[in-house]
């Protein structure tokens, strides 16, 4: 199976869990999410990636997610408002790495998002031996962290950026 099928089908046969993203508009509410932990989420805004992404509603700690199946591409938007603890943007972005293996940073530097400081890293590395090119965006604002993510096949990578910065450049917290 190619790179493309095994991921994708690795995404869809492990969702369970989006419940806030109704109507996939550019918009997650918090409060319309009937899960127990609904009340360490925020409500958040950001910007869309473009019609060749398809809303994915069932990713397991995800409040957003896209597929692109040409790109091999997978678009996250993930937000905690509880227990995130104090550590720095680096050791958060460190964090991100547990489920991968081989991981390379390309580069990493400071930026701004929602009027905060924060971290973008492009990585590469392995998920269940595929590999894969990441941009990771880390922020803590109003004490909630989030981060965004992008991921796609390392041939595909580039092809997909210009819509995770669309995402990006969109993102707005508090709403």
């Amino acid at each position: 199976m190619s790179g493309l099928g095994a991921f994708g089908l690795a995404v869809i046969t492990l969702a369970s869990g989006c419940a806030g993203w109704r109507d996939f508009g550019d918009t997650y509410y918090a409060h319309r999410s009937p899960r127990a932990l609904a009340a360490k989420e925020a409500t958040f805004s950001f910007g869309m990636p473009g019609a060749d992404w398809t809303p994915i509603d069932d990713v397991d700690d995800v409040q957003v997610a896209w597929f692109n199946p040409a790109l091999a591409g997978i678009i996250e938007l993930r937000a905690q408002c509880d227990e995130q603890g104090d550590s720095s943007l680096e050791q958060y972005t460190d964090h991100l790495r547990i489920d991968f293996e081989d991981w390379a940073i390309v580069e990493q530097g400071k930026a701004t998002l929602a009027g905060r400081a924060a971290r973008r890293t492009v990585v590469d590395a392995s998920l269940d031996g595929i590999s894969r090119r990441n941009e990771l965006w880390v922020v803590k604002k109003n004490g909630c962290l989030f981060d965004l993510r992008y991921h796609a096949a390392p041939e595909n990578f580039a092809a997909g950026q210009r819509d995770f910065s669309a995402v990006v450049q969109g993102f707005r917290y508090p709403r």
